[in-house]
């Protein structure tokens, strides 16, 4: 005669009434204990496919304009740098916190949340910096996946997925120019008014100028590059730089048609120029503004 205090195969106490589950990862059901399932535990059949499950959301992915724009903005200005003492990454956007604050408190936020379905809210950096980041690790598997890897400063270039498809290619050139391009208004003659305009960037990375150049010509802008530059810095460092540079109101007219800028840092000199013709060197958003009523 058995024990009435014994415990029987199969029949323990607190597991009464398991639920039976799905594994998020590879699909194979199994079951977990009440208690695990009302604590929102228990996604998974394993550790290896709790461990996987990043790498499957990361395949899920689907390039897309809005998301090729989000790629483009991380190229021009993102930083993919690891979680001190932890195998988690971040993924850090940075700008200026007066030319950019409009750009990084609505437009930016609104793309990622869109996207990768983060809510993100912009901070001013210890550096000055006007900062937004999120850490996502399908997203940055994904990146990595499209050849975005860390460090990228002096290696990143457009993905070729993104160079095959127009659509794609023209929203990521957009994120890139949104994010480290500016546009500035020269004057054709000493002492006079500065309104023949130019679109131009420097970056780190010569394979991404060009890959800009290259696509570039191929949509029928007009453009001179300089490659390997060494620039003397005022503050007391040298580098190695590579210009882009799109002069000409033919050019400024045609990136408007095929391409556009969200980021009111560039849109405001634009349309100052468009009021006045010309637009002095080193005005101020605040400036801008006034200008334009």
């Amino acid at each position: 005669m058995k024990n009435s205090g014994q415990f029987q195969k199969g029949s323990i106490p607190w597991n009464k009434n398991p639920v039976l589950k799905s594994c998020l990862a590879c699909e194979k059901t199994f079951y977990v204990s009440q208690s695990r399932n009302n604590d929102g535990r228990g996604k998974f059949c394993c550790f290896y496919c709790k461990k996987n499950y990043k790498y499957k959301l990361a395949q899920e992915f689907v390039l897309n304009k809005g998301l090729a724009e989000l790629i483009g903005i991380i190229i021009g200005d993102g930083c993919i740098s690891k979680v001190y003492d932890r195998d988690d990454y971040r993924i850090q956007i940075s700008g200026n916190p007066i030319e950019d604050k409009e750009y990084y408190d609505s437009y930016l936020p609104s793309l990622i949340s869109s996207f990768l379905g983060i809510k993100t809210k912009p901070y001013l950096g210890q550096n000055g910096a006007y900062i937004i980041q999120f850490q996502s690790e399908p997203f940055r598997i994904f990146l990595h996946k499209l050849g975005i890897i860390s460090p990228k400063a002096k290696i990143v270039s457009i993905p070729q997925i993104i160079k095959k498809d127009q659509d794609l290619l023209l929203a990521c050139i957009k994120g890139i120019a949104d994010s480290d391009f500016t546009l500035i208004f020269k004057a054709r003659k000493k002492g006079g008014l500065h309104y023949y305009p130019r679109i131009c960037a420097q970056f780190a990375s010569k394979n991404l100028v060009q890959d800009l150049e290259q696509e570039l010509r191929a949509l029928g802008f007009t453009l001179n590059c300089k490659y390997d530059y060494l620039r003397i810095d005022p503050r007391g460092f040298n580098y190695i730089t590579n210009f882009i540079n799109l002069d000409g109101p033919h050019n400024l007219e045609r990136w408007f048609t095929l391409i556009g800028f969200s980021n009111s840092r560039i849109l405001t000199r634009y349309y100052v120029w468009k009021k006045y013709g010309y637009l002095e060197p080193k005005s101020t958003i605040v400036e801008r503004k006034r200008l334009l009523g």
